[in-house]
């Protein structure tokens, strides 16, 4: 086998290439859905342009309808599982918060339970400006516990490409 070696700005610029590619992975929003797990409770959530929740649902008839805010809408899914049992936790009030960088938050919005292929599920339809990242801060209360357990992610839109 015959090795053909690399001129050395090819070969930087391979490894710078790698390197930004590497960084560029690393440490971003997750674009539309994600697990945590925080203090005994496992939280899987999904961001769902409204388009498709359209689809199937009425969004003057979900959660109250869009926001007035207008913007791009996205319905907020979540699912919350008990970590050490993995039962679907289904008797939870649950609440979050959006933000986007340079526009004033909103106050917290409840997510009312709903059923998603007859499981357990709680949503919220959320109006955005911009196309991300969103950061949200989201509260669970279980009936079980007196204190309310904060989970905090980011996300990008799903559709952030088709804009």
């Amino acid at each position: 086998m015959k090795v053909i070696p690399l001129p050395a700005p090819a070969l930087r610029f391979l490894v710078a290439t790698w390197l930004l590619l590497l960084l560029a992975t690393m440490q971003t929003p997750a674009r539309a859905q994600s697990r945590l797990e925080r203090s005994g409770v496992t939280l899987y959530w999904g961001l769902v342009p409204a388009a498709v929740v359209a689809d199937k649902h009425a969004l003057a008839e979900l959660h109250g309808g869009p926001p007035k805010g207008g913007g791009q809408v996205h319905h907020l899914v979540v699912a919350l599982y008990d970590s050490a049992s993995g039962r679907r936790i289904e008797d939870a009030v649950v609440r979050a918060q959006l933000s986007e960088t340079g526009i004033a938050d909103e106050p917290a919005r409840y997510l009312p339970p709903m059923k998603v292929n007859d499981q357990a599920s709680y949503g919220q339809l959320f109006g955005v400006a911009k196309d991300g990242p969103y950061r949200f801060r989201l509260w669970v209360r279980l009936p079980s516990r007196s204190d309310e357990i904060e989970f905090r992610f980011s996300a990008w839109s799903p559709h952030r490409n088709e804009r």
